[in-house]
């Protein structure tokens, strides 16, 4: 009498392991020629661009190929905010020969530098130092956003990391921004990677579509860390990064946002990143499978590296080839 509902379950269990088994190991990407990139892609930089003095062929080389490889977008890094919400001293007289480079040899690249840091309350390797829940702290950083802008960027690229679905406190901090920068100028959001719903136990993994539209709302650009996935394969690799590309456009279509989603060339293997299943060449096959049907244009504005000193002579081929449909 018994046997009935057992042989149901191992029904159910051998549909799930076969289920599983082919999304993890079935083939998946698209390689094929594509309409979809825009050479409005973006990169992030180390610190060292706007910290460390650089001669001005360094620099303007380093623009040049940039835009020879379709780059609109630098987001070089800046020291992050203290816990009073100041970033710590930096070269100014570096930021300014930076950005004096990027105007000579390539004034169509915008300059936004990359500002933010690790929210207190979550430890990786140190402790935080922004608290979101601080009007005070965050007032600050507003200002500090504000003189950078008055220091002739072209706007701020926002990273603060890990932020939970739904917290309104970074919605407050990016709405006041918004403001400070000023309509002439771009906030771009380094966003976390996006899922369809809500983990309980893990609320800063994924953030779900009703959040992105929200943050999407204060801002002008969307740019998707859709890596540190965990994923073990890079069939359910390619399968994650087909499906940020496409929910992330089509939850903002129709807004002001624009979206470039970050695609991995760093080698670093651990938990969350295993260094031969999120690559290059699987993002950006995912993601030309997700935007498929979407057509080109639109909200998708094109891809982002992380990170330009990570990313190699090879890896920059895959780039060109797969996404810009061009022979290194």
């Amino acid at each position: 009498m018994r046997r009935a509902p057992l042989r149901r379950a191992g029904l159910l269990l051998a549909a799930f392991l076969a289920s599983t088994a082919y999304l993890g190991f079935a083939p998946a990407g698209d390689g094929n020629p594509h309409p979809f990139n825009q050479d409005r892609n973006g990169v992030w930089l180390e610190h060292r661009w706007l910290e460390r003095p650089h001669s001005a062929l360094e620099m303007e080389t380093l623009f040049r190929s940039l835009t020879a490889r379709g780059v609109r977008y630098v987001f070089p890094h800046l020291i992050p905010f203290t816990s009073a919400g100041r970033l710590p001293l930096h070269s100014r007289d570096q930021m300014r020969a930076f950005l004096a480079a990027a105007r000579r040899v390539a004034p169509e690249i915008r300059v936004l530098p990359w500002v933010g840091g690790l929210r207190v309350g979550y430890r990786r390797q140190r402790a935080g130092t922004v608290d979101l829940a601080d009007l005070g702290q965050r007032q600050q950083i507003v200002a500090e956003c504000r003189g950078l802008v008055d220091e002739g960027f072209d706007g701020i690229h926002l990273n603060v990391e890990p932020v939970d679905d739904g917290n309104v406190d970074f919605l407050a901090l990016l709405r006041a921004v918004r403001t400070a920068v000023g309509d002439e100028r771009i906030l771009s959001l380094a966003a976390i990677r996006p899922g369809p719903f809500a983990i309980p136990v893990a609320p800063n993994f994924l953030w779900t579509p009703s959040y992105y539209a929200r943050v999407a709302s204060a801002a002008d650009q969307v740019v998707v860390m859709a890596y540190d996935t965990g994923l073990p394969t890079p069939a359910l690799y390619r399968r994650y990064s087909s499906y940020a590309a496409a929910s992330v456009a089509r939850t903002l279509a129709g807004s002001r946002s624009r979206v470039l989603l970050g695609i991995p060339t760093y080698d670093e293997t651990g938990l969350m990143h295993r260094a031969r299943v999120e690559t290059p060449e699987n993002a950006l096959l995912g993601v030309i499978q997700g935007l498929r049907g979407l057509g080109p244009g639109g909200t998708f504005e094109g891809v982002a590296l992380y990170a330009e000193w990570t990313t190699d002579d090879g890896e920059w081929a895959v780039y060109e080839r797969l996404w810009r449909g061009r022979s290194p």
